[in-house]
C-alpha cells in the first residue's frame, strides 16, 4: 500500500544516484489528517493503543534535504533515517495539546474495523483508510522507535520537538 520500498528499488536498479530520507511521524499530522476530528469531536480517533511513534516537523525534513543537496556528493548513495528526539504515543500528545489549548480535547484507542467503519461513514475513501490504519495499527506489535542523529549531524541543530510544535501551531486546534 505505501511503496517507498518499490521506489528506492528502481532507483537502484536504474542504478541512478540518490540520498534516500526516510522521515518518521510527522508533526504535521496533527494540523492536517487528524485536524478535522481534534477541531469537530475534540478528540484524536486512531486504533494505535499505547504504540509511540517518533515526531519529526516536516520544517526540520526541509532544512535536512536543502543541506542534502549542497552536499550531495556527501552522501550520494545513502540512506537516512531521519528522526526527532521524541517517541510519544497519542496520550502524552494529548496531554501536550490540552497543556496548551483552550478546549480540552482526548484520545479515542479504537480497533481497525471501528476505525474503518468510523472513517467510511465520514466519507473518507478506502485506499486512505487502510493506509491510516497500516500507519497507526501495525506499531503496536514493533519496537520503540530508534532515534536517530541524522538530523542534528547534517544540519547543526537540534530537532523540533512536539511541545514546540503545537505552541507554534496551537491556534489550528482551538
Amino acid at each position: 500500500m505505501i511503496p517507498h520500498n518499490k521506489i528506492e528499488k528502481l532507483i537502484q536498479e536504474y542504478k541512478l544516484d540518490y540520498v534516500f530520507l526516510r522521515p518518521s511521524y510527522f508533526m504535521q499530522n496533527l494540523t492536517t489528517t487528524l485536524l478535522e476530528d481534534i477541531k469537530t469531536k475534540r478528540q484524536i480517533i486512531l486504533p494505535s493503543g499505547k504504540a509511540k511513534f517518533n515526531w519529526i516537523d516536516i520544517e526540520n525534513i526541509g532544512e535536512t534535504s536543502s543541506v542534502l543537496l549542497n552536499k550531495f556528493s556527501d552522501y550520494r548513495n545513502f540512506a537516512i533515517e531521519l528522526t526527532g528526539n521524541e517517541n510519544l504515543d497519542f496520550f502524552k500528545v494529548v496531554d501536550l495539546l490540552n497543556a496548551s489549548i483552550k478546549r480540552p480535547i482526548s484520545f479515542s484507542s479504537v480497533s481497525p474495523f471501528e476505525f474503518y467503519k468510523i472513517k467510511k461513514k465520514e466519507g473518507m475513501i478506502k485506499g486512505m483508510i487502510i493506509v491510516m490504519i497500516m500507519l497507526h495499527f501495525l506499531p503496536r506489535f514493533q519496537k520503540e522507535p530508534v532515534i536517530s542523529e541524522y538530523y542534528e549531524k547534517i544540519t547543526g541543530k537540534k530537532p523540533t520537538s512536539l511541545s514546540e510544535f503545537i505552541e507554534r501551531e496551537k491556534i489550528k486546534f482551538e
